[in-house]
């Protein structure tokens, strides 16, 4: 029986995007267990780490091709069973080498549920609904991230480094068959239609009579792109060196700092549904993203300032940047999707989540010589550059960046 339901649809997506993203980014909370388990130094378990995120730089933009020909639901799946399949390698790597080729390996499989999900919103939602919906759907990322930090660090000292990186593996085969029950995404007839006629199956995508026009062709697309690099700086350094830096400057002990980190996941998973559902009720998507990224820069002058006369100041500044600077993900990622329309939103989205995955990539290298010219707390300083800049990239002038479905285009 296919699930036809766009709600169910999307709590389907999330469960599979949760499953992808602990596989991808679980391995930071059990590097201990990694180091014990394989013998390396904790340089080489970061090295380890971060090869998920490179393995998908390598893939996703073919992925994204993969989405706009096969669909979202035959992506989806593909990509869960192979990303268990290449988790569960993990019980044949004895070498640094073979461990090393399976989070590569993880990496390049695993990529596309997030471009592929984030589709899913574009055809069975209204574009009254679809700031909500992405928002929800894009809580999975840091609801991804918590359950990990949660969940691994024990099973980990349970079972070993191995056996805590197979619950996302068997996470993932949980998915598989969810998605395989979805309905294919529908032709026409708006969300509601669907959702009063539950009876009847959902028709096959559709096929273009003519070939559409790229959205790359105009500017609009790269400016959103832009603006989510830039401020993907500042949230990648509060995410990077928070712990740190409550430790070395505020002198706090790394638990108690690691719990602020984590006490941050609900409000920022939050923010995104409520400023998802203020664009759709104003019609705007990018505009609450130029104003999180003015106020966002002020709370990182704050924190960069305060904290050397006021030190009380440095914990509720930190908790803010943190919060604020994960809520423009969904904002963003849904007007890739609705400028690109269905035609090209695989390829789009594709090319979002690679555009901020280098972003991820270089932030660490950047801050690094932040950190050996200016210090620790330069860092917030240099975000709230990023922060600037990006408000001064975002397009905002038309109402509404996308014409849904029709794949449609305005404003500068």
């Amino acid at each position: 029986m296919l699930v036809r339901n766009r709600w169910m649809i999307l709590s389907v997506s999330m469960v599979a995007q949760v499953a992808s993203v602990s596989a991808m980014f679980g391995v930071p909370v059990v590097l201990p267990q990694l180091r014990e388990a394989f013998g390396v130094t904790t340089a080489q378990a970061g090295i380890l780490a971060g090869l998920p995120s490179f393995g998908l730089l390598l893939t996703l933009l073919m992925w994204g091709v993969v989405i706009d020909r096969a669909g979202e639901r035959v992506t989806m799946a593909l990509s869960l069973l192979l990303t268990a399949g290449a988790l569960g390698l993990l019980w044949t790597a004895s070498e640094l080498w073979s461990v090393a080729a399976v989070m590569l390996l993880v990496g390049a499989v695993g990529g596309p549920v997030n471009a592929a999900s984030g589709r899913l919103v574009l055809t069975w939602f209204e574009q009254s609904e679809r700031g909500l919906a992405m928002g929800i759907r894009q809580s999975a990322l840091p609801l991804g991230v918590g359950l990990a930090a949660l969940v691994l660090p024990r099973a980990a000292d349970a079972w070993g480094f191995v056996g805590s990186m197979l619950l996302p593996g068997a996470l993932a085969l949980v998915a598989f068959p969810l998605v395989l029950a979805m309905a294919s995404a529908p032709e026409k007839g708006s969300s509601r239609e669907r959702a009063a006629k539950p009876e009847e199956a959902a028709p096959a995508p559709a096929t273009p009579t003519s070939r559409p026009e790229s959205p790359y062709r105009r500017w609009t697309i790269w400016r959103v792109h832009g603006v989510s690099m830039l401020l993907g700086v500042p949230q990648v350094t509060l995410m990077v060196y928070t712990v740190i830096y409550l430790v070395q400057e505020q002198g706090w002990s790394p638990p108690a700092a690691g719990a602020v980190v984590a006490a941050a996941q609900v409000p920022g998973a939050a923010g995104r549904l409520l400023l998802g559902a203020w664009s759709d009720r104003t019609g705007n998507r990018m505009r609450p993203v130029r104003w999180l990224a003015v106020v966002s820069g002020i709370t990182l002058v704050l924190l960069t300032l305060l904290p050397n006369a006021w030190g009380w100041s440095a914990v509720p500044l930190v908790l803010l940047c943190l919060v604020l600077t994960m809520w423009h993900n969904g904002l963003t990622f849904l007007s890739v999707a609705e400028i690109a329309g269905t035609a090209w939103a695989g390829r789009a989205l594709a090319v979002q989540n690679w555009l901020q995955a280098v972003s991820t990539t270089l932030t660490p290298v950047l801050m690094a010589a932040v950190i050996t010219l200016a210090g620790l707390p330069a860092v917030f300083a240099v975000g709230a550059v990023f922060s600037a800049l990006a408000a001064a990239v975002v397009p905002v002038r038309a109402k509404g960046l996308g014409s849904g479905q029709e794949g449609g285009a305005t404003g500068q």
